[in-house]
């Protein structure tokens, strides 16, 4: 019961990886979280990466309904790019890649079949949220194997808003650790069988 307890209490901090950024060919900004788009063009403007690369997710239920409706609302990976843009990041830097990709091992089987198009790529920066970084960087190194030549670097936005410390008490962080804890176990179960 103890283990449990403890277990709950230190969620936000087990899940959370604070990698350092490291200098990379490609950004690929994984869908979600907004955050990711403004990290990337930090990183961008501080030299790490010289391209980067933002996935086109799945329209969400909801958003499909307004669409048919004809109502204009802007999808997701368009907001990235005119976060990127607002950012300083020319537009000629900026891929949108992708149609309807629905997870993070969708991302990450998408990124593997660009890199077959791209043999010049040698090094990868994974810019997603820190309750993420686990996750994705279990996916990526999973989907490309261990004998891929990208070097695969996963780093998490310092501004997500995710609070490790009461994850319980903030409405979203408790969504996340939820989330995110389910996942990753689905996921270990799933490259277990």
């Amino acid at each position: 019961m103890g283990l449990v307890a403890t277990g709950f209490f230190y969620a936000g901090h087990l899940l959370v990886i604070n990698n350092e950024p490291r200098q990379a060919d490609v950004g690929v900004v994984l869908a979600g979280h907004f955050a990711r788009a403004s990290y990337a063009a930090d990183l961008y403007r501080q030299g790490l990466i010289q391209r980067i690369w933002v996935t086109r997710p799945v329209r969400e239920n909801g958003l499909a309904l307004v669409d048919a409706l004809g109502i204009p609302y802007p999808r997701q990976e368009e907001i990235s790019r005119a976060v990127l843009l607002k950012k300083g990041v020319p537009d000629d830097r900026i891929e949108i890649i992708g149609n309807n990709v629905a997870s993070t091992i969708a991302e990450a089987r998408l990124v593997a079949d660009l890199l077959k198009a791209h043999p010049n790529v040698r090094s990868l920066l994974i810019i997603t949220t820190r309750v993420h970084v686990r996750r994705a960087r279990a996916i990526f190194c999973h989907v490309l194997g261990d004998s891929s030549p990208v070097t695969i670097t996963v780093s998490g936005t310092p501004s997500d808003g995710f609070v490790a410390d009461r994850w319980w008490t903030d409405r979203e962080s408790a969504r996340q650790v939820v989330l995110e804890t389910a996942k990753l176990m689905l996921f270990w179960v799933a490259t277990e069988l």
